[in-house]
């Protein structure tokens, strides 16, 4: 009597979760986008994520990238990437918001042991981790670079908590906070994954941004932001849409 028991709590239980799978699998998967993003915010749909990298050109809304260089960067006027010469991948662009303005970008990965000593320098974090994503936007009209850094970057590590990616973005006055999102719209708490699906922008305790890195992407800035905060946030977000490997695992859900 009682196995038959917790057979058919088993069975309940198996039939809620094939219920619950169902219901998200009939639509494309989305990030959980935090409560405080869904009021007063702008959404933008992306273009130019998927297809062929050469000569590629991210756009969002009235955001667009120049085409994205590969291989090497220009941004040798920038002190903080000059130090890594070695790291394997290396991505350039030119970020224009809808003004015209325009923003030098710089992002590299996958770093040679070498290269890890300058990543302490710049921003005195622990380096128990070796799967680094940084780089630097330098406003044209601006003095100083924003300098940029997050770990576990893809977020395939165990044992960390829900949202182990943790990084910032700061230049010589403003840090923002950046943290990986590893939940869906409508998943549900006993479905864990190891992922990340998007990012957030955090400033002074308040969530002012969010990008997400499944499918085609999609980018969420809080409005009243600075023209500057805007250029600098749709800067990054364009790069970690760029080099984001969570695409190939990504879940279409159709």
């Amino acid at each position: 009597m009682k196995q038959n028991f917790k057979f058919s709590l088993f069975a309940a239980k198996a039939a809620i979760l094939g219920v619950l799978v169902s219901v998200v699998a009939c639509r494309t998967a989305e990030v959980a986008i935090d409560k405080g993003l869904k009021n007063d915010t702008e959404v933008f749909s992306v273009k130019g994520r998927q297809g062929f990298q050469i000569g590629q050109i991210i756009s969002f809304g009235d955001f667009k990238t120049s085409k994205v260089k590969r291989g090497w960067t220009f941004g040798y006027s920038i002190p903080f990437i000059v130090k890594f010469n070695g790291a394997k991948e290396k991505l350039s662009f030119q970020q224009f918001d809808p003004n015209g303005r325009a923003a030098d970008v710089v992002l590299v990965s996958q770093f040679k042991e070498t290269e890890y000593a300058p990543l302490n320098d710049y921003f005195s974090i622990s380096l128990n981790y070796k799967n680094y994503f940084a780089g630097s936007v330098k406003l044209n009209e601006q003095e100083h670079a924003w300098d940029f850094i997050v770990h576990h970057v893809d977020g395939a590590s165990r044992g960390l908590g829900k949202n182990n990616t943790i990084g910032f973005l700061q230049n010589a006055a403003t840090k923002i906070d950046i943290t990986g999102v590893r939940e869906l719209e409508g998943s549900t708490s006993f479905i864990t994954q190891n992922d990340v699906y998007g990012y957030e922008f955090h400033l002074n305790g308040k969530i002012i941004g969010s990008v997400s890195v499944l499918n085609n992407g999609k980018v969420w800035l809080k409005k009243g932001l600075s023209d500057d905060l805007r250029l600098v946030l749709a800067s990054v977000s364009s790069g970690l849409m760029l080099r984001s490997n969570v695409e190939d695992n990504a879940l279409s859900m159709n």
